[in-house]
Parts: C-alpha cells; sequence; structure tokens
C-alpha cells in the first residue's frame, strides 16, 4: 500500500490514536467536581482513570491475538462502536459506579486504536521511516491530552462535568464514517487467545494498581495487594512460557536490544501522565483556578511535548539512540526537581516552567524508545513488541497515577492534620509525589545511558562488519586477479614492449620473493633518457633526436639496463583491507586509471577506473530493479 490510500489510512489510524488519547484524560479536569456530586474521595475518583487503564491494558495484552485473527476493518469499527458507547453512558450516568462502567467500556475501544494504529505502521511504512511515523502517531496521542484539559476544562465550567462525553461521541461519529471509506484490511492469519492469561492480567494489573493506591494509606492491605501481584504475575509469565498459544510471547523481551526500552517507555509514560492527572488537582486545589482556567495553562507544556516529539523522532531517524535518550530523561528529570521544588511556593510561572521542561523530557525519549526497541524486530515478532511494548506502557499509565495519587493523598492528609491550609497541604502532597517523579527519571536517566551507550558501539560495530563485508565483496568482484607486474631483473626493454603489448603507461616492480619494490613508468624512462640528453623535454624531442647516434647508443643501453635502476621507489598501492570508496579517491588524486592491491606487502591484484564505474552501474541497475 502506497501513495494516498496509504496516507488517508494513516490519517484515519491517527485520528483513532487522537481519540485514544483524549478520553485517557477525558475525566482528569472533570475529577474535582464529580468527587463533589458523588461525594467521593480523591482515592475513589482516580479509580475513573485507573480502571481505565487497567481495562485498556488488559485489552492491550491481547492485540497480539486480535491483530493476527481479525481484519483491520473489524478491529476499528468495533473499538469505534465501543467508544461510542462508552461515551453516550457517560453523559448520562446517574451514579458513580455507572459512570465508572462507562469508563471501562471506552476503555476497550482505546486499548484496541493505540495498538491496532502502531501495528499497522510497522506493517505497511518503510523501516527508515519508522521513527518519523511513530512519532506522529506519539503526537497523536498527546494531542488529545494536550485538548483534552482545555476543552474538558471549558466544558466543565461552562456546562457542568456529563457534557465532556459529547465530544468524544461526536468525533467517533465523524470518524467512523471516514473510515467506512479509508480502512482496508490487511492481511491475517490463524491466532488462539488464551482465556487464563487474560485472567490472570487482570487480576496482576488490579492488585498492582490497588496497592500503589493504599499504599500511604493502609499499608498492610497495601502489601498484601502488591504481593498477590507479584504472585499473579509470576504466575502469568510461567504460562506464556509453557502456553501452546500464549496472550504475549515474551521472546522479543529476552532481546538486550529490545527489553530496556520497555522500562524506558514505561517511565516516560508515568512522567507524562501522572503529570496529566496531578496538575488539575494541584492547580485547582492549591491555586484555586478554575478547570478550565487550569486546561488552559497545560496546553503549553502539552503542546511542547508534542512539538518536541516530532522533532525526537526525526533525531532518532537520523541519529539513533545517542545521545538521545540519555539527553532526554536528564531533561525529565530536571523539571520533575524545578516542580517538586515550586509546589509549596505557590507559584503559577514557576509551575508552568517546570512543567514545560519535563513535558518536553519526555517528548524526547517516549516515541524515541518504543522505536529503538520495535525497529530491532524481525516482521513477524512485531505484534508481540507492540503488545509486550503498550502493555507496559499501559501499565505506566496504571500504576503512575495510583501510586503518586496516593504520595499525594497521604501527605496532604498529613499536612492537614498539623493544621495548614487546604491549599499548602494539597501543594505539599503535589511537591512530595514530584519528589518520587524525579528520582525515578533519574533512574531512568541512568537505564538510558547505559542502554543508548551500548546501542551506540553495537551500531558502530555493525557499521564496520557490513561496510568490510559489503566493500571486500565490492573489491573481489571488480580487481583483476592477474596483476601486471615487472620483476626487478627484467630488462627497461622486456618492460616498453609490455608497456606497448597491454596498453598501459606503468607496472609495479617486485623483487624475487613477489613483493612490491617501486614503480616503473614511461615517465621515468623519459626521465633517464632527459638526464642523458638535456635537450630532451619532451616525446617530439625524442623522435627529433632518433637519429643522433650518440642517442641510439645510449637508448640501447637503457634498454638493456634491470627496471630496478629506473624505477621509481615509491608505489601507489591500497590495502586489501581498504574500500571502493578509498580506492576512488586514490585513482582520483593521483590521476590514475589502474592502482594495485596489496596484501602483505604482496601485489595480489589491480583495481582498474572503468571497472569501478562498470560495477557501480550494475549496482545502481540493479537497486532500480528492486525497486520497481
Amino acid at each position: 500500500m502506497q501513495g494516498k490510500p496509504l496516507v488517508m489510512l494513516l490519517c484515519v489510524l491517527y485520528g483513532g490514536a487522537f481519540l485514544a488519547g483524549f478520553n485517557e484524560n477525558l475525566v482528569n479536569m472533570a475529577l474535582m467536581s464529580i468527587m463533589a456530586e458523588y461525594a467521593v474521595d480523591s482515592i475513589t475518583a482516580q479509580w475513573l482513570v485507573t480502571g481505565y487503564m487497567i481495562v485498556a491494558t488488559v485489552v492491550v495484552t491481547c492485540m497480539a491475538f486480535f491483530y493476527r485473527r481479525f481484519k483491520l476493518r473489524t478491529l476499528f469499527f468495533s473499538a469505534a462502536a465501543l467508544s461510542f458507547a462508552g461515551s453516550i453512558m457517560g453523559l448520562f450516568a446517574p451514579s458513580f459506579a455507572f459512570l465508572l462502567i462507562a469508563r471501562l467500556v471506552q476503555a476497550v475501544g482505546t486499548g484496541i486504536f493505540i495498538p491496532l494504529m502502531m501495528n499497522t505502521i510497522l506493517a505497511v511504512t518503510p523501516k527508515n521511516k519508522l521513527g518519523t511515523y511513530m512519532s506522529i502517531g506519539s503526537c497523536m496521542i498527546t494531542f488529545g491530552p494536550a485538548f483534552a484539559p482545555v476543552v474538558c476544562g471549558g466544558i466543565v465550567t461552562a456546562f457542568g462535568w456529563h457534557n465532556v462525553f459529547v465530544v468524544p461521541a461526536a468525533a467517533m461519529a465523524i470518524l467512523a464514517a471516514l473510515g467506512f471509506f479509508f480502512v482496508k484490511n490487511l492481511e491475517v492469519g490463524r491466532a488462539h487467545l488464551d482465556l487464563p492469561s487474560v485472567a490472570l492480567s487482570s487480576v496482576a494489573l488490579f492488585a498492582l494498581s490497588f496497592g500503589l493506591a493504599e499504599l500511604a494509606h493502609n499499608t498492610i492491605a497495601a502489601l498484601a495487594s502488591l504481593a498477590v501481584a507479584a504472585i499473579v504475575t509470576a504466575v502469568f509469565i510461567i504460562r506464556q512460557l509453557r502456553c501452546a498459544h500464549p496472550l504475549i510471547d515474551l521472546s522479543p523481551a529476552k532481546s538486550i536490544r529490545f527489553w530496556p526500552t520497555l522500562l524506558l517507555a514505561t517511565v516516560a509514560m508515568m512522567s507524562t501522565f501522572s503529570m496529566s492527572v496531578l496538575l488539575p488537582l494541584y492547580f485547582e486545589g492549591a491555586l484555586g483556578t478554575t478547570a478550565f482556567f487550569a486546561g488552559v495553562v497545560m496546553l503549553a507544556p502539552v503542546l511542547a511535548n508534542t512539538f518536541i516529539t516530532l522533532l525526537g523522532g526525526r533525531i532518532m531517524d537520523k541519529h539513533g539512540e545517542w545521545p538521545l535518550l540519555p539527553i532526554g530523561f536528564a531533561i525529565t528529570t530536571a523539571g520533575f526537581i524545578v516542580v517538586a521544588a515550586s509546589a509549596p511556593q505557590l507559584s503559577l510561572p514557576a509551575m508552568l516552567v517546570g512543567s514545560l521542561i519535563t513535558f518536553s523530557g519526555v517528548g524526547l525519549i517516549f516515541s524515541p524508545s518504543q522505536t529503538a526497541g520495535l525497529r530491532t524486530l524481525s516482521p513477524e515478532e512485531h505484534p508481540f513488541g507492540v503488545a509486550l511494548s503498550t502493555t507496559f506502557v499501559q501499565i505506566a499509565a496504571c500504576i503512575g497515577p495510583s501510586l503518586y495519587t496516593g504520595i499525594m493523598s497521604s501527605v496532604q492528609t498529613g499536612s492537614l492534620e498539623t493544621g495548614v491550609s487546604s491549599q499548602l497541604a494539597c501543594a505539599q502532597g503535589f511537591g512530595a509525589a514530584m519528589s518520587v517523579a524525579a528520582i525515578v527519571a533519574g533512574i531512568g536517566f541512568l537505564t538510558a545511558f547505559a542502554y543508548a551507550l551500548a546501542a551506540k558501539k553495537r551500531t558502530n560495530a555493525a557499521c564496520v562488519r557490513q561496510n568490510a563485508c559489503t566493500l571486500d565483496a565490492g573489491l573481489s568482484a571488480i580487481m583483476e586477479t592477474d596483476p601486471y607486474i615487472l620483476h626487478e631483473t627484467d630488462s627497461v626493454a622486456y618492460a616498453m614492449q609490455a608497456f606497448v603489448e597491454k596498453h598501459v603507461g606503468g607496472m609495479p616492480v617486485v623483487d624475487e620473493n613477489g613483493r612490491a619494490t617501486g614503480f616503473l613508468s614511461d615517465g621515468d624512462i623519459m626521465r633517464h633518457l632527459a638526464e642523458q640528453h638535456p635537450l630532451i623535454m619532451n616525446t617530439y624531442s625524442l623522435i627529433a633526436l632518433t637519429d643522433n647516434a650518440s642517442f641510439d647508443e645510449k637508448l640501447r643501453e637503457l634498454m638493456a639496463l634491470p627496471v630496478k635502476s629506473v624505477a621509481s621507489s615509491g608505489l601507489v598501492a591500497i590495502g586489501r583491507e581498504a574500500n571502493l570508496e578509498q580506492a576512488c579517491t586514490l585513482l582520483a588524486q593521483h590521476r590514475l586509471k589502474k592502482v594495485p592491491i596489496m596484501q602483505d606487502g604482496k601485489i595480489i591484484g589491480t583495481i582498474n577506473r572503468a571497472d569501478i564505474i562498470r560495477y557501480a552501474m550494475s549496482q545502481a541497475a540493479g537497486a532500480n530493479a528492486n525497486v520497481r
């Protein structure tokens, strides 16, 4: 698939990813209003976010099966229908429980849309542009959260929080209409869904999220929940390794080139998604802003993240992981430090600067981290790599808000008990959560530094091996294995006859062991005669003096001499380990038609300018044929 059909297909899938990101942050600006209407606390309210992400993550783990089993149109329209239904349910939700169910229905659609987009990009786009296309997809996911705070904040302030669901419902209806025309099916195969693995992943994610959320409030229950999560996760992994049809094929995770990128993407997602959830709580709870104003303020850092994400994708395509990933994590860590230090000061400008730094840093690491891992996999492993990558990202979106909201709530409660104002207590809780986030980002920096440096070394080594193999094959294909040579004991007369017969103007000279000692050219013969006869300046002068008896005598003497007495000591040659580019440079610099190839001091062949040109033309013709 190429041209306009490819562009339109990707545009529709990018639109689905945009709505997926929009829906993830749909209720963030409404949490304060929802808490007030349904009389629930922040821990309960955040399950509208965490529960959503848990369901989306479970669906993501099944996407390797869905993508191989069902057609692209079937998956797309199923996701659209579920997302639309969840939005309508949320619009008319009469209770918190019904609202939570609506969010979970929405989450199924989101869990399909994002990996569907990523798998399709891997299937239909050229690998050398993978970073760019993936970064555009990441931008679409980021654009959703960028516009969600502004749009939803304005709707909450003007029309009430229920109406935030009107936007995704209307947008999904339009996107489904476009998908009817532009979404085309790709090739599918046979696949099996392991239901016990689905159940295990669901229990593990819920236990992990619950344990992190309660860690600061009910330590015993939290530790018990985390222990259950660890045990169930271990059982899940064992089943994937032993099951005939695993839910997620863990083989990509065995590669040192792939699995560290899962950790990097997880830290990146924890950073950006947690900020998306906690910043509105800080703006409204500590600074006393409206939901709409909070959304407008958040628009700047999220849009900066979007722009930097595009830049990060381009850098990734051109230069790879080093030093992009370490720099991105360093910037993210610095941003969290600024945010944590500024939180108790209740300073909006300082918080805005810190947020800009943090979101910009994440823009350099999120999509490039995923690209770095996925491009190391074979096409057959892509669905499993995408499933693993997206699963870890969704897990990060689950545990990030749970962990940081729990820390924020715990510190906030403790501060209120000491008698500080509610605004300052909120700020202190937020600052504590961001301090932990800075530590996590710092760990990400150390991991990224080691991974990117190792990737750079592997790339350099691979380039050396590839160049050696390619260029060695090129020299072998075009060099003349029977080189023209003269022995030191050959006469000049023999050399001149060889020049005429072989149509050359010079030959290398070798000793009795075959080692090169110099070079004899027609110019060397001319200079030797010129030394004997100063009037000889050029070929015409030589012809004019051929009748001179003394000249004939000198010429006979010269022709009887061994070539080593006339040849130049210097030899322009190229080593066997050299490449075609170096050979071309040598021929051009010295304006030669041929150059001998040396190995261990011996001449093993000759490379010819005309042969190089013919070889280059044949390679170009073959490349064009492959393109056609």
